[in-house]
C-alpha cells in the first residue's frame, strides 16, 4: 500500500486542519498515542508501500492513512486557503485556481500525497507498481503527482470529481529524479468512495463499498478476487500476518468489516486507529511472505481526515505524540498566507494550529 507525495514539483499545495478537543477526548488520544508510534504514508524511491482506509459509520466518515518509505521523506504539514493559482508545467498542462481550502502533507519539499479539503473532501496518493497511463491527446494534462491536490481544491464529492476527471488527462511526471506509478483514493463526507487506476494504458474507476480499502499492487480488482479466499468473505485461508500490499488488505478490509458500531465520535477513531495499526510496517520488517514485493519499507506516519469535524490528525513513527488540526482554527481566506509545520518535531503534541508558520 503506498500514497505518493511528489505533488508540490509543480507548486505547493498542502491543508492541515487543527482542533481543540474536550479533556476526554486528550485523555483517550494520550492513550492511543502510546500505541500509535508506527505510522507511514509517502514513498520516493522504486518502493514505497502505504494503505488508506475509509471508516464509515454513524459518526460519519473517517479516512486513515499510513505512509511506508525507506528513507526520511522530512515531512510537512501544509494549509492551503482558497484563490491559489496551479499549474502543470508541461506543454498542454492544465493551470487552475484552488476552490477550496485544504490540509495537506507534504514530503521531501516536492508533493502532497495525503489531504482533506474544507468540505471534508479526501484524496490519497498510493504507489502502484505497473501503472500505464493513457496515450497523450488533447485533454489538458493534469501530472500524476499533482493529482491528489488537483483533487482537494476543486471537488467536495466523489460525483464533482468523477466529472471533473473526465475532462483532464493524467501524466506521468518526474519527482526526486523519478517518475511515480500511482493510484488515488478519494471520499466524501457522505461516505462515498472511489478508487482511479491506470492499467494497460487506461484509466479504471471503481466506486462504491468495495474501495473503502487500498493498499499497492495489485490492482483493486485482483485484490478483491484474492480477498474470497479467507475466513469472513467466502473462503477458508485464516488472515495473513505479513507485510506485503496483498496481505495488508485482507487484513484492513477483516478488521474493517468486524468493528462495533460507535456511539461517539471518540470511539469511531478509536476504533479507526485499531484497524490502521494492524496495516503498520515496523522497522526492519522485510518480504516475510517472500512474495517479491518491493512495497515494503518502514512505515514513517499515518494520518486520520475526520471529515464530518473537520479535524486532521498526524502521527509520526519518529515522535509520541499525536497531533491535530482543528479546521475551525484555520483561515481559508483567499489572501491568506499558506502555512507550514514540520511535522517530525518530537517536542509537538495536541492542536497544532498556532504552531504553523508561514511558507
Amino acid at each position: 500500500m503506498a500514497l505518493i507525495c511528489p505533488l508540490e514539483m509543480v507548486s505547493g499545495i498542502s491543508h492541515l486542519l487543527v482542533k481543540d478537543r474536550h479533556l476526554s477526548m486528550n485523555l483517550l488520544l494520550k492513550k492511543i498515542c502510546v500505541a500509535f508510534i508506527i505510522s507511514g504514508l509517502l514513498f520516493l524511491e522504486p518502493a514505497q508501500a502505504c494503505s488508506r482506509i475509509a471508516y464509515v459509520s454513524s459518526q460519519g466518515t473517517i479516512i486513515a492513512r499510513t505512509m511506508d518509505l525507506y528513507m526520511d521523506d522530512h515531512a510537512k504539514m501544509m494549509i492551503y486557503p482558497r484563490g491559489i493559482t496551479m499549474k502543470s508545467n508541461f506543454a498542454g498542462g492544465l493551470s487552475w485556481v484552488s476552490k477550496y481550502g485544504s490540509v495537506a502533507i507534504r514530503s521531501l519539499g516536492a508533493a502532497n500525497s495525503d489531504g482533506m479539503n474544507e468540505k471534508g473532501f479526501t484524496a490519497n496518493l498510493l504507489y502502484l507498481d505497473g501503472s500505464e497511463y493513457e496515450v497523450r491527446d488533447q485533454r489538458p494534462g493534469v501530472a500524476n503527482i499533482q493529482l491528489a491536490q488537483f483533487m482537494l481544491d476543486n471537488f467536495s464529492t466523489v460525483s464533482e470529481a468523477l466529472e471533473g476527471f473526465k475532462q483532464i488527462q493524467v501524466i506521468s511526471a518526474k519527482a526526486s529524479d523519478r517518475e511515480w506509478p500511482v493510484h488515488l483514493s478519494i471520499a466524501d463526507k457522505n461516505g462515498d468512495s472511489a478508487v482511479i487506476e491506470f492499467i494497460k494504458g487506461k484509466a479504471v474507476i471503481t466506486r462504491g463499498p468495495s474501495t473503502v480499502v487500498m493498499t499497492n499492487e495489485p490492482p483493486l480488482s485482483i485484490q478483491l478476487e484474492n480477498l474470497k479466499k479467507y475466513s469472513g468473505f467466502g473462503g477458508k485461508q485464516y488472515l495473513p500476518g505479513d507485510t506485503d500490499p496483498s496481505a495488508r488488505f485482507v487484513r484492513a478490509t477483516a478488521f474493517l468489516k468486524t468493528l462495533p458500531e460507535p456511539k461517539t465520535n471518540e470511539q469511531a477513531l478509536a476504533n479507526l486507529f485499531g484497524v490502521a495499526h494492524t496495516v503498520f510496517v515496523p522497522r526492519g520488517a522485510g518480504d516475510s511472505a517472500g512474495s517479491g514485493s518491493t512495497d515494503i519499507w518502514p512505515t514513517l506516519w499515518a494520518t486520520m481526515a475526520d471529515s464530518k469535524n473537520g479535524v486532521y490528525y498526524f502521527q509520526s513513527s519518529s515522535a509520541p505524540n499525536l497531533i491535530w488540526l482543528d479546521f475551525k482554527s484555520v483561515r481559508f481566506d483567499k489572501g491568506s498566507p499558506v502555512l507550514e509545520l514540520d511535522v517530525t518535531n518530537p517536542s509537538l503534541a495536541g492542536n497544532v494550529s498556532k504552531k504553523m508558520k508561514p511558507l
